[in-house]
């Protein structure tokens, strides 16, 4: 019988392999794909820590109890605290872990990040090709850590990998897991170990499961791994496990759809910079379907601007400017260059362009008087420099250029909040209160709300993954 048994082969499932290997543990990993990494080929990268070398080196003073505080302010208290602690306690080894593995730092690390709202303390992390200039170098460089390590312990018979195996069933006794059902191939077979580890992931590739445990969802559209189908989550529900946290789930703003109806998002392929007014200062307005303004779109709060779409119908809005806006500074799409944007609009799939309001209005379905009205009220502002309605101070010119464009943009799943519940050994929770003694869980199985709460907390899901897969692969 082998030692661990990890179903899922991302960053948790690999990490928790590799260290239980080189303890001489016998490890079986079963991975549905035909390759291990996970999500790891999609995340942006980003893994945040206080009390790291790279912290003292650069001489920023931080603390786990701070990380934890930003956590409570950012999410409003809403994480599972339990969880949580243990996150950001095992943190910063965690990336210690990693620059002792050679992690290629970007020179900008530790950094504050605002793409959702930012940490008070410079404690996020991403390597030197997590960033690029077109937005398609996704945040691979911990894969390429870890594969040398893998590989090796592959190559010494201590991980035995599985690939095209799903997960069908869990087995139990009592409070005890006997034995797992997969497929590979068409076939089935039994498994067992003395510990079942929980890795397959998220939920956010499966639109039925979604939108049956997400409240006032309308239509998914997602962008998570296609691979993200909920199947761990649903194999533990069958045996009586906790689920919590879905309806604690949050978006991302700005995605594009480029294939109408396909419900799919591509985030390194096209995507709107709605999410704050640091990194680029919107000469845009957002409409809703009613062609009503619903925000301040230079609001710096990244929370408010998340939260501010979910009360739209259909969580989705256009993003409206004019011919200055379109060549006044930096892309809305920062994959595409002004004259592809203008290229697009003769699509008319995503992006459409006019030369009045009126037409863009018919062409987009929104109602013309109501997007007139609204866009006079916004140019009147301008001409006042002040906007009574909500509030914007970033008004540099008024939207009176034709030809006028309309970007439709989504809030969009990158991730699940919904997981399985675990204490803090990290055991997957019975009904009840009880555990299941030899069953675990870690990485996006939780959900995003156990350590974010209802809201995006910097490096809060791979970091968690990481650190949770190394402490469960040092201690089983």
């Amino acid at each position: 019988m082998d030692d661990i048994l990890i179903i899922g082969a991302g960053a948790a499932g690999m990490t928790s392999a590799i260290r239980a290997a080189q303890r001489g543990k016998k490890v079986v990993v079963l991975e549905k794909m035909d390759k291990v990494g996970g999500t790891l080929s999609l995340t942006a990268g980003h893994i945040s820590g206080a009390s790291t070398q790279r912290q003292s080196y650069a001489g920023i003073q931080d603390t786990p109890d701070s990380h934890y505080s930003d956590i409570v302010r950012i999410c409003r208290n809403t994480m599972d605290p339990t969880i949580t602690r243990k996150a950001v306690d095992l943190a910063s080894s965690t990336i210690d872990w990693l620059t002792e593995l050679g992690y290629s730092f970007h020179d900008r690390t530790p950094a504050i990040i605002y793409g959702h709202e930012a940490y008070s303390i410079a404690r996020t992390y991403f390597g030197k090709e997590d960033i690029h200039p077109k937005m398609q170098e996704s945040g691979q460089t911990i894969l390429r850590l870890l594969l040398p390590l893998w590989n090796e312990q592959v190559h010494k018979g201590n991980i035995r990998l599985l690939i095209r195996c799903k997960l069908k069933q869990i087995i139990v006794d009592k409070n005890l897991v006997v034995g797992i059902i997969a497929e590979q191939d068409d076939r089935e077979f039994i498994l067992t170990a003395h510990h079942y580890l929980l890795t397959t992931g998220g939920y956010a590739s499966c639109p039925t499961f979604f939108e049956n445990c997400t409240p006032g969802t309308s239509r998914l559209m997602s962008a998570a791994n296609p691979a993200s189908t909920g199947d761990g989550i649903k194999a533990a529900l069958q045996i009586g496990a906790v689920f919590q946290g879905a309806e604690k789930q949050m978006y991302t703003l700005g995605g594009i759809e480029l294939q109408p109806g396909s419900g799919r998002i591509n985030f390194w392929e096209a995507w709107a910079r709605m999410s704050n007014s640091i990194d680029r200062k919107q000469r845009e307005i957002y409409v809703n379907i009613r062609g009503e303004r619903f925000m301040n779109e230079y609001d710096w709060s990244v929370d408010q601007r998340e939260h501010a779409i979910l009360s739209q119908p259909g969580k989705k809005c256009w993003v409206l400017f004019d011919q200055r806006a379109l060549y006044d500074g930096d892309s809305l799409v920062p994959q595409w260059t002004t004259d592809q944007m203008v290229q697009e609009s003769y699509r008319e799939q995503a992006v459409w362009q006019a030369p009045s309001l009126r037409e863009l209005a018919f062409k987009t379905g929104l109602p013309p008087d109501a997007l007139e009205k609204t866009v006079d009220k916004f140019n009147e502002s301008c001409i006042a420099g002040f906007d009574s309605s909500w509030g914007r101070t970033y008004l540099k010119h008024p939207l009176d250029t034709p030809p006028f464009f309309a970007v439709l943009v989504y809030a969009y799943a990158l991730i699940s909040f919904g997981g399985i519940q675990v204490n803090n050994q990290l055991q997957v929770m019975r009904e009840g209160g009880q555990t299941f003694n030899n069953l675990y869980a870690a990485g996006e199985i939780l959900g995003a709300a156990a350590t974010s709460g209802q809201a995006f907390c910097g490096g809060m899901l791979l970091t968690p993954a990481i650190s949770f897969g190394k402490w469960l692969g040092d201690h089983l």
